[in-house]
């Protein structure tokens, strides 16, 4: 006899995971996609926070340790540690799968107005990381894209007007490289389908709104010495150089590349204390890193602009033929 559907799952999550299939060779759409999403909520629960919020969570709780029972986030921590440990894949998916609904609670207890020193922020990131594994379709992503971009712009305000530097220049930056994302996975899509239209405007519409609100915040902020540093950085993102010769999501991703990077460039006066100068050292690579990947962003919507603007043109010219 065959191996049920359940285990033919579990075979297969296991040979791509070891690199002995190819996961396009699966011809099961419904299989594909259900190896593909397990893989990738793995790799997602694997790779967890960055050390810049890893640092900045572990400053916070250690500041207010105190004996108390574990807590929602205690028991999940521990439930992302036993993940990362070996195991088999069909363990795994159905840890996972517990996980991803306990994550996505805690997520909507941590709020949108969580900041990254909070010890919920990492349910926040994790909710974000889940809702965007499990958007399958380019479409999808871009709208996730775009909520998460929101989100660390609301952040970047927040921090920069409490006058946290640098933290504001993290989400800003992480902002860009969002916004860019998004307007790349639109591109892969073709801007002449009805539906990528219409999420091209809103994307175009909210990227203006945002400047012009972040513009006023740093009108204001600059006239008060504590976070004249803070608006300067805000103002990077609010008057950026609008890409010019370009249009539509292809404006906007080179837009948002081109803020990612003014942004890596921005520098702090060094920190006098060493946990300081560690914690600088690790935003200026977030930031750099965030850098790198909205400008391969827009790279990949110029590529695919080209490829269409060609597949156009090659079909003029076969109508020219015919005719």
């Amino acid at each position: 006899m065959g191996a049920s559907r359940p285990e033919k799952l579990d075979l297969l999550i296991e040979s791509v995971a070891r690199g002995e299939r190819e996961l396009a060779s699966i011809r099961d759409a419904k299989l594909r996609d259900a190896v593909r999403v397990a893989l990738r909520v793995h790799m997602s629960a694997q790779s967890g926070l960055d050390a810049l919020a890893r640092e900045r969570m572990r400053d916070r709780v250690l500041s207010s340790l105190r004996p108390r029972r574990p807590t929602f986030a205690d028991r999940a921590a521990v439930a992302f540690e036993m993940l990362a440990t070996p195991a088999p894949y069909a363990v795994r998916v159905i840890a996972i799968g517990a996980l991803c609904i306990a994550t996505l609670a805690g997520a909507t207890v941590a709020g949108a107005d969580t900041l990254p020193d909070d010890p919920l922020y990492s349910f926040k990131l994790a909710g974000e990381d889940l809702r965007l594994t499990f958007a399958l379709s380019a479409n999808d992503r871009a709208s996730v894209q775009l909520s998460i971009a929101e989100h660390r712009l609301a952040e970047a305000e927040a921090l920069a007007t409490s006058g946290r530097d640098e933290d504001a220049l993290v989400a800003s930056s992480t902002y860009s490289q969002q916004i860019a994302e998004a307007a790349a996975e639109l591109a892969e899509l073709g801007e002449l389908q009805p539906e990528v239209v219409a999420l091209a405007a809103q994307l175009d519409d909210r990227f203006n709104e945002q400047r012009s609100r972040v513009q006023l915040l740093a009108t204001k902020l600059s006239a008060d010495p504590a976070t004249v540093r803070a608006s300067q950085i805000l103002q990077v993102v609010a008057a950026p150089t609008l890409a010019p010769g370009l249009f539509g999501v292809q404006r906007i991703a080179e837009t948002a590349a081109g803020v990612a990077e003014d942004l890596a460039t921005q520098t702090f006066p060094a920190p006098q204390r060493a946990s300081a100068q560690t914690r600088a050292v690790r935003a200026a690579e977030v930031v750099r890193r965030n850098a790198e990947q909205a400008r391969a962003a827009a790279d990949r919507a110029k590529a695919k602009n080209a490829k269409n603007k060609n597949a156009d043109n090659k079909a003029t010219e076969e109508r020219g033929d015919r005719d």
